[in-house]
């Protein structure tokens, strides 16, 4: 059977996909290649054709995660213009805290994992983290680019961390508060911002 020329490249972004759900569900230490491969749907030979190790395959998760949310951030931008981050913090403080674990956001789930990963992820995590911080401060409505950066990093922090919290607290009505005070929060700082 011949496949086409893109098999190769569809096979990987599958895998990714599966991988990343794997380690935001389990966390790195809880899963091993096995797992992971066969949540992917493929034997771990299959795996290894994609990645040559387990932290292999998680640089690609994390990166391929903070792309995807980077990605999302521009295309809401796009189609909602200044009430981008309105939507975004509220799809983040409601969605993406109460998702399946597997399917949160891997700055929240995988960010700690980067923590205890190699040199190399961390300054691959970091490059692309910093391009995710160009793409949130260049749509904030107030004050020069670099006070806008400040402000994006302070936006992601509290989002990380209130989804971190929120997720952690098991009183729905709790976590609902957490999520309603960072949502207040994130959005007076983005108001505030250059001031």
């Amino acid at each position: 059977m011949r496949y086409g020329p893109n098999h190769k490249q569809e096979a990987r972004s599958k895998i990714l996909h599966a991988v990343g759900r794997g380690f935001r569900w389990q966390g790195y230490a809880g899963i091993g290649v096995d797992d992971l491969a066969k949540q992917a749907g493929v034997t771990s030979g299959a795996f290894y054709g994609h990645f040559k190790s387990k932290a292999d395959a998680f640089q690609a998760a994390a990166l391929a995660g903070l792309e995807e949310l980077r990605h999302a951030i521009e295309k809401l931008r796009a189609d909602e213009s200044d009430r981008w981050l309105k939507k975004f913090v509220e799809f983040y403080m409601g969605f993406k805290r109460t998702c399946d674990l597997r399917d949160s956001c891997a700055l929240q789930s995988l960010t700690p994992e980067v923590a205890r990963a190699d040199p190399e992820t961390k300054a691959a995590y970091e490059a692309e983290m910093l391009r995710l911080i160009e793409t949130i401060a260049e749509g904030l409505p107030h004050g020069p680019l670099p006070s806008r950066r400040k402000t994006a990093w302070a936006i992601l922090a509290m989002l990380s961390g209130g989804v971190t919290l929120a997720r952690a607290i098991h009183d729905p009505k709790v976590s609902t508060q957490i999520a309603n005070s960072i949502t207040t929060t994130v959005l007076a700082a983005a108001e505030n911002a250059g001031d």
